[in-house]
């Protein structure tokens, strides 16, 4: 009958636009691959270079390009004794 063919083309259309979702948004919140394949979900370990460049380009935070840095990063000093803490019990006992 007509409806069931209304029916029908809905729920084709339906599946055509979750197809499409998906396919466009897999891309946007799918798991980021800058240096090829990566077999693991875990984070690649980064080279103590990086953070020598980071610390290196920042310096005391005295240029204008990182105030915004400098007043997050001030921010978050509170959260240092907690987190050094979580550290230290989260330390497997000898």
């Amino acid at each position: 009958t007509a409806e069931e063919m209304r029916e029908k083309s809905r729920e084709d259309l339906l599946d055509e636009k979750a197809r499409k979702w998906q396919s466009l948004n897999s891309k946007r919140y799918g798991e980021k691959r800058k240096f090829g394949y990566q077999e693991s979900t875990k984070k690649a370990e980064m080279p103590p270079e990086h953070v020598r460049k980071i610390i290196k380009d920042h310096g005391d935070l005295s240029s204008r390009k990182f105030r915004h840095d400098k007043r997050a990063w001030l921010g978050a000093l509170k959260y240092i004794p907690h987190a050094v803490y979580k550290l230290i019990e989260n330390m497997p006992m000898p």
